[in-house]
């Protein structure tokens, strides 16, 4: 037989399986259902007095009007520019390529020239 741990509870005030610690506790998944309820009633609400309470909120307080459109917007703005890593010697072979695609159409100059035209200025 194994020796008990002087720091162990004794076995009488241990849980026995499937026996809660807290049997008086919150129910399961009554936090989520509140949840759930809350946001589908403020949804419902909103549906009914939203675009009136928003225009009451712009004409009466414009300071918490502007600030709740300021907590929307992203913290940081991104800017991509996806031609930005492009070399001109690759963006020269890119419009090589154009240019032979469209010949090979049958367009012959339009196009093509427009481009020579526009790599000349």
């Amino acid at each position: 037989m194994a020796r008990r741990n002087p720091k162990d509870p004794p076995d009488h005030t241990k849980w026995k399986p499937g026996q809660s610690g807290n049997p008086g506790g919150k129910p399961v998944a009554a936090r989520n259902k509140l949840q759930a309820d809350f946001l589908r009633d403020l949804a419902a609400d909103f549906d009914k007095h939203g675009k009136q309470a928003i225009k009451e909120c712009r004409e009466t307080k414009p300071d918490a009007y502007v600030r709740a459109i300021v907590q929307l917007m992203p913290k940081e703005l991104e800017i991509k520019r996806p031609m930005e890593d492009i070399t001109d010697a690759d963006l020269a072979a890119a419009i090589a390529l154009l240019q032979s695609a469209i010949a090979a159409q049958g367009n012959g100059g339009g196009a093509g020239e427009a481009i020579e035209q526009t790599k000349a200025h």
